[in-house]
């Protein structure tokens, strides 16, 4: 990133001197994000501690992951002492829209995009693989940066590389994937919590990546290791509610659950898509129905359109046109009896392996 607008220069500039200034504090961590390398800089012991610990199940060294495709850097203004540069506010790039509480803004050509929010600024060179972000404290972080750091920079990085951020659950059972779809109350963060919690592997309860390979077949990617759940719905859940973190967030914002700290050995990457499950709560007991493909790819679109940002386009619709048609749809009723949810996955899994689903 040795050229561009102002706003790139200036970004570069100001991490290069939070990283002259306090080269003791910095912590570098390697990961593979969707099997691609990912190499995190952050100076900031305190800040670098809380961006890290989301990404902890996708850890990887730097002999298995190779080359390093992706770069991020981010410092800390106040443990630095080096503010973000005025350049960076919204509107130094050449589009701008409002998103996410927040301003998106985008070069004209494309290769730079920028999030401002509260006190933080990302900015992403798209061509020269490298994110560069501010940050005003690591010990003031929103709920959302603690729990889902730079989704907004992440789902147009993933975009480029043909991985779709879907707004799903996601778990796995047997090495089958299950997909959650839905929007915001119909369940995904319970049922995954609930799902690994009694034995199914977790890759997400929320926002979850989607690969088509070369061979046709749909891979879930794990993008964050954490769930967020309203404080009565924790309530369910026993011991593990011991582990939420609240970290002074206000009362209407959901705690946060770093489950690769509470179940490290249920943990999982990557999994092939064998099954859409569309939730459906309220039921005395826990049952699997068929669904149609129209009713999943309604369910899928609506929620994903609606809730993930930049908002997806016409590439994004037909890929989850393709995987609806590829993969079988069902109907979970939950059941009041939370323990049941690895039973329901697993016949779902069943079933779908006899109409030959991966």
């Amino acid at each position: 990133m040795s050229d561009g607008p102002p706003h790139v220069v200036a970004m570069r500039r100001a991490f290069d001197e939070a990283l002259a200034r306090c080269p003791g504090e910095v912590r570098e961590t390697r990961y593979a994000f969707a099997g691609r390398a990912v190499h995190l800089r952050v100076v900031g012991a305190r800040l670098a501690e809380r961006i890290q610990r989301p990404f902890a199940h996708l850890r990887r060294d730097r002999a298995a992951v190779g080359a390093e495709p992706l770069r991020i850097d981010l410092w800390d203004e106040h443990e630095t002492g080096v503010a973000s540069p005025a350049d960076a506010a919204p509107g130094a790039l050449d589009h701008e829209w409002l998103a996410c509480d927040g301003t998106l803004s985008a070069s004209a050509d494309g290769r730079y995009v920028s999030f401002t929010y509260q006190d933080s600024v990302t900015l992403l060179d798209r061509q020269g693989q490298r994110m560069i972000g501010g940050r005003r404290s690591g010990s003031h972080l929103s709920r959302g940066e603690c729990s889902k750091p730079f989704v907004v920079m992440l789902t147009v990085w993933y975009s480029d590389l043909r991985v779709q951020i879907l707004h799903a659950g996601l778990l796995a059972h047997d090495g089958v994937g299950v997909l959650l779809p839905g929007e915001s109350g119909t369940g995904k963060s319970t049922t995954s919590l609930a799902g690994v919690a009694h034995g199914l592997e977790f890759l997400g309860d929320d926002f979850v990546g989607c690969e088509r390979r070369d061979d046709g077949t749909f891979h879930g990617h794990s993008i964050f290791s954490t769930a967020c759940l309203a404080r009565s719905g924790l309530d369910r859940f026993g011991d593990i509610r011991a582990h939420a973190v609240e970290d002074r967030f206000p009362e209407e914002e959901k705690p946060i659950l770093f489950l690769a700290e509470v179940f490290p050995e249920r943990l999982r990457a990557t999994a092939p898509i064998g099954a859409i499950v569309l939730l459906r709560v309220g039921a005395e007991r826990t049952k699997v129905r068929p669904a149609t493909r129209p009713e999943a790819l309604r369910q899928l679109a609506a929620s994903t359109l609606h809730t993930v940002v930049p908002r997806p386009g016409r590439a994004a619709l037909e890929m989850m046109g393709a995987l609806v048609a590829q993969v079988p749809a069902y109907r979970l009723h939950l059941g009041t009896d939370l323990r049941d949810v690895p039973g329901g996955i697993a016949e779902v899994v069943a079933q779908a392996r006899r109409r030959g689903s991966p």
